[in-house]
């Protein structure tokens, strides 16, 4: 099953799935935004590059949004 880092809280990742949100133990270098690979209740991946092409998309977004402002 594939997800998305909503937050950290206390060690806790807490993580967006399409079934809903689950709280599973963070593993090192865990950040917010990042997709991860869950199996049994546990972070086996995490995909970076996803996880970099979401921040971009959602940076242009805003950046279109800010100039239209202007």
């Amino acid at each position: 099953m594939r997800g998305i880092v909503d937050r950290i809280e206390n060690g806790i990742a807490v993580v967006e799935t399409a079934d809903g949100m689950l709280d599973i133990p963070a593993v090192d270098g865990l950040q917010d935004g990042d997709f991860v690979e869950l199996a049994d209740g546990q972070i086996i991946s995490i995909d970076r590059a996803a996880a970099e092409q979401r921040r971009a998309k959602l940076q242009a977004r805003l950046d279109r949004m800010m100039k239209k402002k202007k």
